[in-house]
């Protein structure tokens, strides 16, 4: 309560939430999410170790079964009945316990040690987000959002008003993308009637950075059955990282510290709505696989939270069917036929989601997602590494796959080394480890023009800190002193400063030249190793003379190592608003919000409106088509704003370097011609086009492009708004 507290606070202190809308936003979680999500976990999962475990996996299942309530309906022009929700629930539940006359066992316990470290845990990560997102981007500076910002806006928008959705930037664009997180911004919105943009930009992305972290706190702990265990996966899950030994560079890591965490759930949504869901899912697959009998309702609780995981990210659910099927090999070659079966089952449902994800939500496409055999993906990472305008020698792509895959087993090590004492026996920790190594040959297999396969291996992240607590606990016994805690401290102690001398020897700078890339990459790695090396004697020294045993004492090292970053990230988060940042740019005009806002106002969810304004800033030739402000913020279609970040076999085109990027042509000229010339060249003919051929009802005109605003105030008379660059005509 006390971290939630922190953040409403801060979201209204820095971020310029209203008072209202903090408390608004509170009592839609508890009733709408908390509440009806509670109930259902602790009637299908058996209770957790506390009030608090069934709470936190509670609220996370809430972003599931509000969902299917929403779109059903959304779909049948009904939303208002989404307040009788939680009542149903309530009614239900009551008429339940009445007729079993007993109720399960509600643990709420003292808040005990590890309790409040994970709760440290979670300051950090609210501090961060203050710091780097909120302090950069208040609710008071919507002029200069993340690029990519009003993508996220306007698909929320459209489903605030329509089921099915669209691409609303081009009026009649099927929507297939991982939709889900819109789903819920719409359905809050419905709900508390708090502006799109305030959920987006301060609460609910907060709200699920939040879940993440507790999401892991109570797997672990709840798979475990020990306390500290969740706060190891916290830690690990918000300040962890696979060892980098380069001072110039994360990229040749397959993870990246808590600080570029925290700002990729703001900027990609989707990735924030997904981490949650999987903490839900692996523990009803883990408790599924360790059941002696069958049982019915936790598995269609499963098979539902798969098509969650599903529709909320593309890249999360083959990394789980991947484990899947490594955890059933074992299961079958070890003969535990019970968990053969259970996993044969799971493993089916799972197959079959995707298979149907595939269509309803991404319309069978791949969304330019191939399979790169020819490296081209890291040389493409070694490119990001180097100042523009530098190449890389051919072999470049050979040191690359050494630093990553070096650096990814180092950081699995305690993960390894659990599997190999005997964790490979148990299809469950199998289970827990599989994304995280499929998510690493995804990364590295695949291609994507943004370099968005590295989500298989990012969307993993809570598989990796669950199972690497999970591990801990195995390895670590149960009646371990106090002192031997010390010294296991120590050696992760040992583990951070071995890693920071490695960052003081190699230095922070770049290689100057391309030329040099490859024999400074492996020359750091190699003195990295070295370094490690060292430490790993000195700890194996010491647990010699010491009670601890040396693998603990090993993997204690490690474990340091992956958390090397944590006093950096916790740094960051205090002194986020001391630090110098780049002043945002301004992508939208003056007024245009404004305007975007009015036409929202002042008309009904099914108009359309159309626009000049087709590019970010002022339009050149070949200008980044990412322009969908006005979908955004009107919470309404456009015939033609900007037309990227849609799939070109959509609308018929190849799919090409250049017709996945953000400036590819428009592939209707005709429909371009028509909506431009009733801005630029207008006349009875050429509004009356607009107006009665595609429906248009709404002119917002952008005085930095191309426009005869004399002539249309001829045609149109006076604007409805005028304010700063923009002009709104009414064209009905």
């Amino acid at each position: 309560m006390l971290v939630v507290g922190m953040t409403l606070v801060l979201a209204m202190v820095v971020a310029g939430v209203a008072l209202g809308d903090a408390l608004l936003f509170t009592g839609y979680v508890l009733a709408f999410l908390t509440f009806p999500g509670t109930v259902v976990w602790r009637a299908v999962a058996k209770p957790g170790p506390g009030l608090g475990n069934d709470l936190v996996l509670g609220t996370i299942l809430g972003f599931v079964l509000e969902a299917p309530l929403y779109v059903l309906l959304r779909a049948i022009d009904l939303p208002s009945l989404i307040y009788g929700y939680p009542v149903a629930v309530l009614v239900v539940t009551l008429v339940v316990v009445r007729r079993r006359r007993r109720v399960g066992p509600v643990v709420v316990g003292r808040a005990h040690l590890w309790s409040w470290a994970g709760a440290a845990v979670a300051c950090v990560q609210v501090l961060l987000v203050t710091n780097q997102m909120w302090s950069y981007r208040p609710l008071d500076a919507l002029r200069a959002p993340y690029v990519d910002e009003p993508f996220h806006l306007a698909i929320a928008g459209d489903l605030l008003h329509h089921f099915p959705g669209q691409m609303p930037w081009v009026e009649g664009t099927p929507l297939f993308y991982h939709w889900l997180v819109y789903v819920h911004l719409a359905s809050a919105a419905t709900v508390t009637h708090i502006e799109l943009i305030v959920l987006l930009r301060s609460l609910s992305i907060a709200l699920l950075v939040l879940l993440t972290v507790g999401g892991a706190y109570a797997a672990a702990t709840r798979l475990t059955g020990r306390k500290w265990t969740g706060f190891v996966a916290a830690l690990v899950l918000a300040m962890g990282a696979t060892p980098d030994f380069f001072g110039w560079t994360s990229l040749v890591s397959p993870a990246q510290l808590a600080l570029d965490s925290v700002t990729r759930a703001f900027y990609s949504p989707t990735h924030a709505f997904v981490m949650p869901l999987q903490m839900v899912l692996m523990v009803l697959v883990v408790e599924m696989i360790r059941r002696e009998r069958w049982r019915w309702r936790p598995w269609l609780l499963t098979v539902v939270v798969m098509v969650a995981v599903a529709g909320a990210k593309s890249s999360a659910l083959p990394t789980v069917i991947a484990a899947l099927l490594l955890a059933l090999v074992v299961a079958a070659v070890l003969r535990r036929w019970q968990a053969v079966r259970t996993l044969a089952v799971l493993f089916g449902s799972a197959v079959a989601v995707f298979l149907v994800a595939q269509q309803v939500f991404y319309g069978g496409g791949t969304r330019a997602t191939t399979i790169d055999l020819n490296g081209s993906t890291v040389q493409r990472l070694g490119i990001l590494m180097l100042p523009e305008g530098e190449t890389l020698p051919g072999s470049a792509p050979v040191s690359i796959w050494i630093c990553f895959t070096v650096g990814f087993v180092l950081g699995a090590v305690p993960l390894i080394i659990g599997l190999a004492r005997g964790g490979w026996r148990r299809p469950d920790f199998v289970f827990l480890i599989g994304p995280w190594a499929a998510g690493a040959g995804a990364l590295m297999v695949l291609s994507h023009p943004a370099l968005s396969q590295a989500y298989f291996l990012l969307g993993a992240a809570g598989f990796f800190a669950v199972a690497t607590a999970v591990a801990l606990s195995d390895l670590l016994p149960v009646d371990l002193s106090r002192r031997d805690v010390v010294r296991i401290l120590g050696c992760a102690a040992l583990g951070w400063l071995a890693l920071v001398a490695v960052r003081l020897i190699v230095g922070g700078k770049m290689p100057a030249t391309g030329s040099v890339f490859t024999p400074t990459l492996l020359t750091q790695l190699a003195i990295g190793l070295l370094v490690l090396a060292v430490a790993v004697v000195l700890v194996l020294l010491y647990a010699k003379r010491t009670t601890i045993a040396a693998i603990p004492a090993v993997v204690a090292l490690m474990l340091g190592v992956v958390l090397a970053g944590a006093p950096q990230t916790t740094a960051l988060a205090m002194a986020g608003p001391w630090l110098p940042k780049a002043p945002a740019t301004d992508i939208i005009g003056p007024g245009g919000v404004a305007a975007a806002r009015f036409v929202r106002e002042h008309s009904q969810p099914d108009e359309l409106i159309a626009t000049n304004a087709h590019c970010i800033g002022l339009p050149v030739p070949d200008c980044d088509r990412r322009n969908f402000w006005i979908a955004g913020y009107a919470e309404r279609r456009v015939l033609v704003e900007g037309w990227a970040y849609i799939d070109p076999t959509v609308v018929g085109q190849p799919s090409t370097d250049l017709n996945n990027s953000a400036y590819l042509p428009f592939w209707d000229p005709q429909l371009l011609e028509a909506n431009d010339a009733a801005i630029t060249r207008p006349s009875p003919e050429t509004i009356g086009t607009l107006r009665d051929e595609y429906g248009v009802d709404w002119l917002v005109v952008d005085r930095r492009y191309l426009a005869d605003l004399p002539g249309i105030r001829r045609e149109l008379g006076q604007p409805r708004f005028k304010g700063g660059l923009y002009s709104v005509f009414d064209l009905r």
